[in-house]
């Protein structure tokens, strides 16, 4: 088994570990610039007072970088006594920049960096006649704290990224919930109505006709299977952990609407299924959408309709599939709109596509549904 890969290691470093690493490089620096400036200076305590407090800016400006940089300011408010102390405090102040930018808002930044443009002049004080140095100095500080910013911009830029992100995948899987409901509706409301159906016709005829009592068990039992067969489907999407080799059958499309029409009849509606046109580049998705957009219709004739007929029509058109479920039943107001219909203009707006549904002039109840075909090679 392969292990995962390990975190770079600035990731895996705690704040005791940088803590050490930042008191062995300002031990370093302090060593170095007091080795270089107490060899020239008169005042010696002022020097090595001078060095710690540069040497302890480079650790503090981790967590507190705007102490940090007021410390280095100070040191470097010292170069008019001598020009070393502004070579001492140049690095610390650098630093100090860059984490203030790369950590503060950026009017802070901006506010810390004006104040820290201060000290280069301090290296030309009393009479500015050596003035050579204050463009350089102040460049050095421009750069680090322009490279602060760049880091932050990089880093809000990333923090941002992975939120937008993690919220697409949050839509992402809302909207598979979401098809998942359908898919489960559509499944359990179809199956169970014609299994009510079936079930109510033969309790009324077990004892006056056994033989048709038993076709109605059957249905029952065909239908149940057909509807844990894709109940088993579904819900193994929501199985975590299965990586397996797919084992249920693919999804349902127009070439199963007979099998459809076969488990309504079973329910007492006979539906007639009507064709018409070129079904050619249908993908599963639509197949699927249309397949329960029918599914759903049907569901509801036999449910409410109160007729024995229904009709199924499906137009094949060069940019459309146009869908129609027409019973001649009891009619009326539209019907309740549960889940059933919200999910059909689902399914159909999925393909930029509308359903229609209400009663229709001389009774019955019709529904149409006009799915969108794909625009082969469209960007």
């Amino acid at each position: 088994m392969s292990s995962a890969p390990r975190a770079p290691l600035r990731h895996r470093l705690r704040a005791a570990h940088w803590l050490v690493l930042d008191g062995l490089g300002a031990a370093a620096f302090g060593l170095f610039a007091f080795g270089v400036l107490g060899a020239r200076e008169s005042h010696q305590a002022l020097a090595a007072a001078a060095t710690a407090l540069a040497a302890a800016t480079l650790i503090a400006a981790r967590r507190w970088p705007l102490v940090a940089a007021a410390g280095a300011v100070a040191v470097f408010w010292l170069s008019p006594i001598s020009p070393g102390y502004a070579w001492t405090a140049l690095v610390p102040l650098a630093y100090a920049l860059y984490r203030v930018a790369e950590r503060r808002r950026p009017a802070v930044a901006a506010a810390a960096l004006a104040a820290a443009l201060t000290a280069p002049v301090a290296s030309a004080l009393p009479s500015f006649e050596h003035a050579g140095g204050v463009m350089p100095f102040g460049l050095v500080l421009a750069v680090a704290w322009t490279v602060g910013v760049a880091v932050r911009q990089h880093r809000l830029y990333g923090e941002a990224l992975l939120h937008q992100e993690t919220k697409q995948a949050e839509e992402r899987a809302v909207q598979e919930r979401a098809r998942i409901a359908r898919e489960l509706h559509d499944v359990v409301a179809h199956g169970m109505s014609v299994i009510t159906v079936q079930a109510a016709y033969g309790r009324l005829i077990v004892d006056t006709e056994p033989a048709h009592a038993a076709d109605a068990l059957a249905a029952i039992e065909t239908t149940g299977r057909q509807s844990l067969a894709e109940l088993r489907r579904l819900l193994g999407v929501l199985r975590a952990g299965d990586r397996g080799p797919a084992e249920d059958e693919p999804a349902p499309g127009l070439t199963d609407l007979p099998r459809l029409a076969e488990r309504t009849a079973h329910a007492g509606v006979r539906v007639d299924v009507s064709v018409s046109g070129k079904p050619e580049m249908l993908g599963p998705g639509l197949e699927l959408s249309a397949y329960r957009i029918v599914q759903e219709a049907l569901t509801n004739v036999v449910k409410h309709a109160g007729t024995d007929h229904a009709r199924v029509t499906i137009e094949h058109r060069p940019d459309a599939i146009v869908l129609s479920v027409v019973d001649r039943g009891c009619g009326g107001e539209v019907r309740h709109e549960g889940h059933g219909l919200a999910g059909m203009r689902e399914r159909a707006a999925l393909y930029g596509g509308t359903v229609l549904a209400g009663p229709l002039p001389d009774g019955g109840f019709k529904v149409s549904a006009t799915l969108r075909r794909p625009v082969v090679g469209a960007s």
